[in-house]
C-alpha cells in the first residue's frame, strides 16, 4: 500500500490530518530500508575507501589550479606582452669564413716557407695536403707560432738545409713537418759553423826532439850537400875543383 492511499483510508476512518500525517510518517519510516551492519574490517576498508576518494578529488582540484595559473593571461589593452627573454649566446666562437682576410696558423707558416725556398733555391710546396696541414698545427700547438717560424728562417740560413752536403740533400716542407727534425732545427743542429781559423802557431819542440832534428839536418848535409841555415861549420868550396875522372 502506498502513503497516499494509507493517508486516504486512515482520514477515511476518521482520524484528522495531523493524525494522518503522523502515522504516515512512522509506516515510512518502517518502510525504509536500514542500511547494513558491517563488521569491523569492512568498516575499515570503507573509510579508506573515501579518504582515497577524497585525495582523488583534492589532487585533481589542485592540477586544474596549477593549469589555469599556467596559461598566459591577456595582456590588458594599451599594454606591450612581456618580450620573450633573448636566448643565450653560444660560448664556442664562429669558425672564420674561408678565404677570408686574417690567414690561419698553417696559412702563415706556408706562406713564409715558400717565400723563403724561393729566395733559398729549395723545393716551394705546390700542395697543402691534409697531413701536411695536421702536422703543422701540432707543431704550431706544441711550439707556438712564433717558433715555427723562426725555424723557417734556419733552414734559410743553413748551408746543410740548401744542399750545401755530401748528398745534395735539401730541406722542404715535410722535414718542417716532422717532430724530430723540428726539434734538431730549433736546437741549433743545422745552423752553420764558424770557419776554422789558420793554423795555430806550431808547438815548441822539446830538447831531445831539438837535438834530434839538428842531427838529422848535419847527416843530410854531410851526404847531399845540402844547405842548412843553422849549420856555422867550416864549408869546403867545391865549385872551383875538377872532379872528372882521369
Amino acid at each position: 500500500m502506498t502513503v497516499s492511499a494509507a493517508i486516504r483510508r486512515m482520514l477515511a476512518a476518521g482520524l484528522t490530518i495531523e493524525q494522518a500525517l503522523v502515522a504516515a510518517e512512522a509506516f515510512e519510516a518502517e518502510a525504509a530500508p536500514q542500511e547494513p551492519v558491517l563488521s569491523n574490517r569492512q568498516a575499515r576498508n570503507r573509510r579508506y575507501y573515501e579518504r582515497l576518494k577524497s585525495s582523488e578529488k583534492r589532487l585533481n582540484a589542485d592540477d586544474q589550479d596549477v593549469s589555469d595559473a599556467g596559461d598566459e593571461p591577456s595582456s590588458p589593452e594599451g599594454s606591450s606582452p612581456t618580450p620573450p627573454s633573448p636566448k643565450p649566446q653560444s660560448s664556442i666562437p664562429p669558425s672564420p669564413p674561408k678565404g677570408g682576410s686574417s690567414p690561419t696558423g698553417v696559412d702563415q707558416v706556408v706562406t713564409a716557407f715558400s717565400e723563403m725556398a724561393r729566395q733559398s733555391g729549395l723545393s716551394v710546396p705546390r700542395a697543402v695536403t691534409a697531413s701536411r696541414r695536421r702536422s703543422l698545427l701540432l707543431r704550431i700547438e706544441e711550439h707556438g707560432l712564433p717558433a715555427v717560424l723562426d725555424a723557417i728562417q734556419r733552414i734559410g740560413r743553413s748551408r746543410f738545409c740548401r744542399g750545401e752536403n755530401d748528398r745534395g740533400w735539401r730541406a722542404d716542407l715535410d722535414f718542417l713537418c716532422q717532430p724530430k727534425s723540428f726539434v734538431s732545427i730549433l736546437e741549433g743542429k743545422y745552423d752553420d759553423r764558424p770557419l776554422q781559423q789558420s793554423q795555430s802557431p806550431p808547438r815548441p819542440q822539446s830538447p831531445s826532439m831539438q837535438r834530434h832534428h839538428d842531427i838529422h839536418a848535419r847527416l843530410k848535409r854531410e851526404l847531399y850537400g845540402e844547405p842548412d841555415e843553422q849549420f856555422a861549420g867550416q864549408t869546403v868550396d867545391l865549385a872551383a875543383g875538377d872532379f872528372r875522372s882521369h
